[in-house]
């Protein structure tokens, strides 16, 4: 058998119509639905400005406040630092 024997009725068209019977047979195989003409277009969508006002962010820092506390009542306890070291 010869090349040309084994060759396929596609591949023996142009390049032309090769193209035009893949893109009939790629139509055939895609899910077509028309367009319904009684559907109202979507109305178009408008974009909400917000105010420029600065907001400050929350505070997460709870945990920390507690320590300072705790510290700041610890050190209301001990009074006053005094050397022990004497001038002299």
């Amino acid at each position: 058998m010869s090349a040309h024997q084994n060759e396929s009725p596609f591949a023996a068209l142009s390049f032309e119509e090769q193209q035009r019977r893949w893109m009939e047979w790629r139509s055939r195989q895609l899910d077509y639905r028309p367009a319904e003409e009684d559907q109202a277009p979507a109305p178009p969508s408008r974009r909400l400005k917000l105010p420029n006002m600065p907001i400050a962010a929350p505070t997460r820092h709870a945990e920390l406040d507690q320590v300072l506390s705790r510290h700041r009542q610890a050190a209301k306890k001990a009074g006053a630092f005094r050397s022990v070291q004497k001038d002299g």
